[in-house]
């Protein structure tokens, strides 16, 4: 199912027409992105990403969140409770992944639905909505696209003509990876 193109702008029709110009003219420029919250590493390896509930759930507190105000424990999640002194237990990716489906619907109108519908249609080509019952068949068709060259972290970071992407690293960090990236 296609997004509607003015999702995002204003219903009125001249505010909309000017923000369609605007948008028109600046759709193609490079992307600088001043604030974030990539691993560096992602980029120096460019190794394959995860499975989808490792890319796209468990890294977004936003997601992971929504799920807890709806009674989905973290644990469940993969994620160790905070002050429990210890790891999460593994649990299996596509469990998190339809939990998610799940409870997809709770997320609309909502910034992270809008967002996470945007990158599936337009980054992973997916045509059905995220729901329960669709949920196991999106998750497969976004790891075989992870498996293919064309979705590794480098190849994304091109097609999406990111130009400057700031990191948030630790003060004491090195920056072992950014002299890799720097360097090829």
């Amino acid at each position: 199912m296609p997004l509607n193109e003015n999702r995002f702008f204003d219903p009125d029709p001249t505010v909309r027409r000017i923000a369609r110009e605007i948008y028109d003219e600046t759709r193609t420029l490079p992307i600088v992105s001043p604030h974030g919250h990539v691993d560096a590493r992602i980029l120096a390896d460019d190794t394959p990403f995860p499975e989808p509930a490792a890319l796209i759930v468990l890294p977004d507190h936003y997601i992971l969140r929504m799920l807890y105000s709806q009674g989905v424990p973290m644990e469940q999640m993969g994620v160790a409770p905070v002050g429990g002194g210890g790891r999460a237990n593994p649990v299996n990716p596509r469990a998190v992944w339809q939990q998610l489906g799940d409870r997809f619907h709770l997320f609309r109108g909502t910034p992270t639905a809008a967002w996470l519908s945007y990158e599936l249609h337009e980054v992973f080509a997916i045509a059905r909505k995220l729901a329960g019952d669709t949920a196991q068949a999106i998750y497969d068709e976004i790891a075989e696209k992870l498996a293919s060259p064309e979705y590794r972290p480098r190849a994304l970071f091109e097609r999406f003509n990111i130009e400057v992407l700031a990191t948030t690293d630790a003060a004491s960090d090195p920056l072992e990876s950014h002299h890799r990236i720097a360097a090829s």
